[in-house]
């Protein structure tokens, strides 16, 4: 009987002690993610930087498109990852064009090059 007891009081502190930490938890602030935030965490690749570069030219479209992306990886309906060209595609598919900054970099001597460096220096 007195083991009885001891697990009896035992388990009353543990129960004390979950409810102190979800107290605790409860009166925790939580900051919850942005829909950029959740999209740029599924970009890859060059993402970011087609996502800034949309910004700039269209920023209320690319903010209504961002926030459809947001809903569609907090429902889960889009569970992979999106690179660069991809998201480069949907603006397109939607209508929204701009143009990125490339640059196609070659080898030479040991060093990165521009191509269009490269090819001038033959011309000469």
């Amino acid at each position: 009987m007195a083991e009885d007891t001891d697990l009896k009081l035992l388990e009353q502190r543990k129960l004390e002690e979950l409810r102190k930490r979800l107290k605790a938890a409860e009166q925790a602030p939580r900051k919850e993610k942005t829909d950029r935030e959740v999209v740029e965490a599924v970009l890859y690749d060059r993402g970011a930087e087609v996502l800034e570069t949309a910004y700039s030219f269209y920023p209320a479209e690319t903010e209504r498109l961002i926030k459809e992306l947001a809903g569609m990886v907090r429902a889960g309906r889009l569970n992979g990852t999106i690179g660069g060209g991809e998201l480069l595609s949907i603006f397109r598919q939607l209508g929204l064009r701009f143009r990125m900054k490339t640059s196609i970099k070659v080898m030479d001597q040991g060093k990165l090059v521009d191509l269009s460096e490269k090819l001038g220096k033959r011309e000469e």
